[in-house]
């Protein structure tokens, strides 16, 4: 019954694991209208933000802090990040800091802009080994449970009839 449960539990953890490595690809802070209008966008948590544009229009976007009125300075993404959503394709194009925690976004070149989570390469490696390793720890204690509990009663007294 143990080693069931831990082979249950490698799967689950697996799956859990594997979604949550993913997340930083998949979550979204807002969707902004490329159409020169600004747009107030409201951030939780200090990390860094992406800005993803959409690869079928030249986009263009500014952030500013509204509580300064001052731009919120933004770096080119160093790699190739891409997402696919929709049946649309975005690809990173910069990085800021979420700052006080409210933005103000401003893009044009139509088509729609996401402001999300920027991927951390520190997280998604620490997130990729313990999709590997968790599960592998996880279902190899379950696969020696099931093994030693199948020796010992294979191995086990003969049993009388009565």
């Amino acid at each position: 019954m143990v080693g069931a449960a831990l082979l249950v539990a490698a799967v689950v953890a697996g799956v859990s694991l594997f979604v949550w490595t993913l997340g930083g690809f998949l979550d979204s802070d807002a969707t902004v209208r490329a159409d020169g209008r600004t747009a107030t966008v409201s951030l939780e948590g200090d990390e860094r933000r992406m800005l993803w544009t959409d690869d079928a229009y030249a986009q263009e976007c500014e952030v500013v802090d509204p509580e300064t009125g001052d731009a919120v300075p933004t770096r080119p993404v160093t790699g190739n990040f891409t997402r696919s959503e929709g049946g649309d394709d975005w690809t990173g194009q910069a990085t800021f800091d979420a700052g006080s925690g409210t933005v103000e976004v401003t893009c044009t070149g139509d088509g729609t802009v996401i402001v999300g989570p920027a991927p951390a390469i520190d997280s998604f490696v620490l997130g990729l080994l313990a999709t590997i390793f968790v599960p592998l720890f996880l279902g190899g204690g379950g696969l020696v449970v099931l093994i030693v509990t199948t020796v010992l009663f294979a191995s086990g007294r003969p049993r009388s009839e009565a």
